[in-house]
């Protein structure tokens, strides 16, 4: 009698544990298809050479991207190390359930900032970011409800593609001094 009960036991742990890391791994796929736009059809050429100095004063806070149905924020905190370098911390937030799917780091090089990013999923892929005059822009500046000096784009793509030209490139706006996800939750309200 025992014997079967230990059995049975057996059997209903499997299938719980079977059930819960299928329920995982479709949850983490789920969150891997909201990290990165699926296509980019809206081509701009961006003045690369017309970079400007990136505005660390900026570009702390909450800032939000949307391209046709995709829609992120990214939450940047300046850190400044001891040795006087500045890095950038970055947290995603999913534009539709206002959870976290991706952080990263990023630093200066040149004018600008390459960041490595991980989904909650273990994707791993690269973001730029870019400041540009406004008046250099190719398309008219996008407003945040916080106003900015430049316009940012945000450049993704796999870790692979280190050639600008094969990113997705779209403007991000500043919507929030704050670093936390209010920003999403009050346009999801709406």
């Amino acid at each position: 009698m025992f014997r079967y009960i230990l059995l049975a036991t057996l059997l209903i742990f499997s299938s719980v544990t079977t059930y819960t890391a299928q329920a995982h791994a479709q949850q983490a796929s789920s969150d891997d298809e909201h990290v990165m736009p699926a296509s980019d059809d809206r081509w701009t050429h961006w003045p690369w050479r017309l970079a400007q100095p990136f505005p660390w004063s900026d570009i702390q806070g909450t800032w939000k991207v949307e391209q046709e149905d995709y829609v992120s924020y990214f939450v940047f905190k300046v850190v400044q190390q001891k040795n006087g370098v500045k890095q950038v911390q970055v947290k995603q937030i999913d534009g539709e359930q206002c959870r976290t799917i991706a952080t990263g780091v990023g630093v200066e090089k040149g004018t600008l900032v390459y960041a490595q990013m991980t989904s909650k999923a273990g994707k791993i892929y690269r973001l730029n970011l870019t400041a540009f005059r406004r008046s250099d822009s190719p398309q008219p500046p996008l407003e945040g409800s916080v106003y900015t000096e430049s316009v940012m784009v945000l450049s993704m793509g796999e870790l692979s593609q280190v050639n600008l030209d094969d990113m997705v490139h779209m403007q991000i706006v500043k919507v929030s001094d704050h670093l936390d996800q209010k920003a999403c939750l009050a346009d999801v309200k709406n």
